[in-house]
């Protein structure tokens, strides 16, 4: 082919090129500013403003000590605290729990082990009062006025499971858990 051929060919392209692109520039524009409104962010806080909680044994009302308590299979550790919510959102749900850390072996013992897996599976986090409804893991949680703290009664059932099998729960005789780490958390869903 010639360089004629070849430049004529190299300036068709280029002329192609450059009208395709012209297409896509405008030369007038406007704009003009909406009123919009504003929107500000929703809160969620779980706190504890204190006294402790109160720690009872298999559905009785007398307080017990826990420090020591010797737990057995069948047992059920009830833990009732008043605790605080924040809440504040429109179409606010939340998932209402016990940490991952909550329940801990004493020591990597495989009789301590045990008992905190068995605690663990039977472990149990409820809520009721103002503002909260629903049900275990998943509450609705009703916004209050911003920055009020709603009172919320929570209860931490911790069951022994008794398998019914003899011996079966034998891995944990002697076993020791940790409950220092109790904690509630509350995430939005």
């Amino acid at each position: 082919m010639n360089r004629l051929v070849k430049g004529a060919i190299a300036g068709a392209a280029g002329i192609a090129l450059l009208l395709g692109g012209a297409g896509t520039f405008a030369y007038w524009n406007s704009s003009a500013t909406i009123s919009g409104g504003t929107i500000v962010a929703g809160n969620l806080v779980v706190s504890d403003p204190g006294p402790a909680g109160v720690w009872t044994i298999n559905g009785g009302s007398t307080p017990i000590v826990l420090a020591g308590y010797k737990i057995v299979p069948g047992d059920v550790l009830t833990y009732t605290k008043t605790m605080h919510i924040v809440a504040t959102g429109d179409n606010l749900v939340a998932t209402l729990g016990l940490g991952a850390a909550s329940i801990q072996a004493s020591t990597a013992a495989a009789p301590d082990v045990a008992l905190a897996a068995y605690l663990t599976k039977g472990a149990v986090l409820t809520d009721s009062g103002t503002g909260i409804t629903g049900a275990s893991p998943s509450y609705t949680i009703t916004p209050g006025a911003v920055g009020i703290a709603q009172d919320v009664v929570t209860v931490v059932t911790i069951t022994f499971p008794k398998d019914g099998v003899a011996g079966f729960e034998n891995g944990t005789k002697l076993g020791s858990v940790s409950l220092d780490a109790l904690t509630v958390i509350l995430s939005q869903v």
